[in-house]
């Protein structure tokens, strides 16, 4: 990792944000998980840098909602409670059938399109490979690209917004049983392609209740190995 820090150094980045960089990919794809600690000392060592650093990133991601400092505990990552979790949910609903609704209305650009079979089809190899790790982060660029598609840049901002949230939801421990979502997208995108809304909004609706089912499932399979501490 040190070695990586150097490389990544050379892009003439502060540090700090390659730090952030760092920590955000190990808490969104799954390594640290929700209500795990995170210990500055250790987390330097890994990364071959001082204690600035850190601390600038823990910042950064405390301001994402990535991240909480507290007293007692110092830096965790922060934990989605259910209750939150399905305002999280209610609210992408809403967006993202508005999204598609207007992405297949209006039309998308053919490189765009492109892109997005793309993510599908490596989205579906890394889930069937069993490559979990893989998935958030073509999850995020797929749904970052069907707002963009919706040509309302108000929306695609406030979807951005929640993104950091909803990845933290959405995590390894989700994607693991998302075999099915990659299915789902792709019948989105089939949706958008023939330019029927009505299709796309949906194939939105039941893919956002299947993720829904996902999130509920993992959870209920956290508390009863935690004893209920879900």
């Amino acid at each position: 990792m040190v070695n990586s820090m150097k490389t990544l150094g050379a892009a003439h980045r502060p540090l700090r944000e390659l730090v952030a960089d760092e920590l955000r990919q190990r808490i969104l794809d799954g390594r640290i998980t929700q209500g795990s600690r995170v210990i500055e000392d250790r987390l330097a060592e890994e990364l071959g840098v001082s204690r600035n650093p850190v601390r600038e990133a823990i910042r950064a991601l405390e301001s994402e909602g990535l991240v909480e400092v507290t007293p007692r505990r110092g830096v965790v990552v922060t934990v989605i409670s259910a209750e939150e979790a399905h305002d999280l949910i209610e609210v992408r609903a809403a967006l993202e059938v508005t999204a598609v609704r207007r992405a297949a209305a209006r039309g998308v650009d053919p490189a765009v399109l492109a892109e997005l079979a793309e993510i599908v089809a490596t989205g579906s190899e890394a889930a069937a490979a069993g490559e979990f790790e893989r998935l958030p982060m073509l999850n995020t660029r797929f749904h970052d690209l069907l707002a963009r598609g919706s040509g309302n840049g108000a929306l695609v901002e406030v979807l951005r917004d929640l993104q950091n949230r909803l990845q933290l939801l959405f995590s390894t421990g989700v994607q693991r049983r998302s075999g099915g979502a990659w299915d789902e997208h792709r019948r989105i995108l089939d949706a958008i392609r023939a330019g029927d809304a009505d299709w796309a909004e949906a194939e939105m609706r039941s893919h956002i209740r299947g993720a829904a089912s996902r999130y509920e499932d993992t959870r209920a399979g956290v508390a009863a190995a935690t004893g209920g501490a879900a």
